[in-house]
């Protein structure tokens, strides 16, 4: 998360959708990184507004971005297995799993994924649904939204309307060169795409993604 005191902003914090990329643009004017002991960058709307900083959410600009559904799974899938192995604090959490299912997404997805607390346990925060940061009962809370798949310019976009300066804007934490929305669907089953459907339908019907078929996937 990200507050600016100075220029009066409050950036939401979706993991997985362009995040690191977009603090290294407001970063110089983030004076508030950690509103909340737990949750100290992945931070709920929910959450926020049981905060002590909850009063600024009506008197500041409140933004975020988002992600392909499909996409960010897979991205947050990736980013747990190099955790896994690379980071100790996570070691405990996570490497287990992976020393039994090895590099499977779909088995992540289907057998741990599906069954974490994905909103309140800090280690699957990376599949919490994008909605439960920007919408409250149905009601999208932001002043403004960006996308993943359009993120340099809308980032340009954001600027203008903090009036800040972004600089030159270099992609943070990728490690796919291909940047084509969907294209991590080649590694989907269509279990997976049953479950992703189901756990993430107010995501695709709030940010206008589309579905797939779970029909047009192999078994």
């Amino acid at each position: 998360m990200g507050i600016s005191t100075e220029k009066r902003f409050i950036y939401f914090v979706i993991p997985k959708a362009g995040s690191s990329t977009v603090r290294s643009v407001i970063d110089p004017y983030r004076d508030i990184k950690r509103p909340t002991d737990h949750f100290s960058e992945h931070v709920t709307i929910d959450r926020f507004l049981q905060s002590k900083h909850a009063d600024l959410a009506s008197r500041y600009f409140k933004f975020s971005f988002v992600r392909n559904p499909y996409d960010r799974l897979y991205s947050g899938f990736m980013q747990d297995f190099f955790a896994a192995y690379n980071l100790p604090h996570w070691e405990e959490a996570k490497r287990p799993i992976f020393d039994t299912i090895g590099e499977d997404f779909n088995r992540y997805v289907q057998d741990y994924a599906a069954k974490a607390d994905v909103i309140n346990d800090a280690y699957w925060i990376c599949f919490c649904p994008m909605h439960k940061f920007t919408h409250r009962a149905g009601d999208c809370m932001m002043d403004w939204i960006g996308r993943n798949e359009s993120l340099e310019a809308d980032l340009r976009i954001l600027a203008g309307r903090l009036d800040i300066e972004p600089g030159e804007i270099q992609r943070r934490n990728v490690r796919s060169k291909s940047d084509t929305p969907g294209r991590h669907l080649v590694n989907y089953r269509k279990k997976t795409i049953e479950i992703v459907n189901e756990l993430y339908k107010d995501d695709f019907e709030a940010f206008g993604y589309e579905l797939a078929k779970p029909s047009d996937f192999a078994s």
